[in-house]
């Protein structure tokens, strides 16, 4: 009997929990790239995405969104390490034209999206990598990495930590 009620409830706590892990899977992850990149180019009248200050909780994991709050209170009023949108690449969107190529789940917490970033009018096209983690049962950015910058997360927690020193 005790035995019955064992798998009962472990029945109950994997039917709980499978819709959460369902959640997380590649084409979640690649709806919360999709949505990302709706607000870009910005579209006149459109309200301003920024998704290192007032809509980092939207895009960013918490540990991010602290060194992105670091860096502006380091910098003190002057430009810090982020001085340019890290989505975009860029200081100026328009003409951006953005193609999710990939998206492949990489761990049971973990997922890489591949963007291109197109800028026809400059004729470039750059690679960005978002490396996703779950936060709160959605999906959020971790790190990014493009060509020469393998960690964005980790060059801005060094410019923070260098900083911090220079004020000291």
């Amino acid at each position: 009997m005790k035995r019955i009620a064992v798998w009962i409830a472990a029945a109950c706590l994997v039917s709980i929990a499978n819709p959460v892990a369902a959640a997380l899977d590649a084409a979640s992850a690649r709806a919360f790239v999709e949505k990302l990149y709706s607000h870009y180019p910005t579209k006149p009248g459109q309200s301003e995405f920024n998704p290192t200050g007032k809509n980092a909780s939207q895009v960013f994991d918490p540990g991010m969104i602290a060194a992105f709050r670091e860096d502006t209170k380091l910098a003190g009023g002057e430009v810090g390490f982020v001085d340019s949108d890290p989505l975009c690449q860029c200081q100026d969107d328009s003409g951006l034209k953005a193609k999710v190529v990939s998206v492949t789940v990489t761990g049971p917490n973990a997922a890489d999206a591949v963007v291109n970033l197109e800028y026809p009018s400059d004729k470039v096209t750059i690679a960005l990598t978002l490396h996703l983690v779950p936060v709160n049962g959605a999906w959020r950015i971790y790190d990014l990495s493009a060509g020469d910058v393998k960690s964005y997360r980790d060059d801005l927690l060094k410019a923070n930590k260098e900083a911090a020193a220079q004020h000291h």
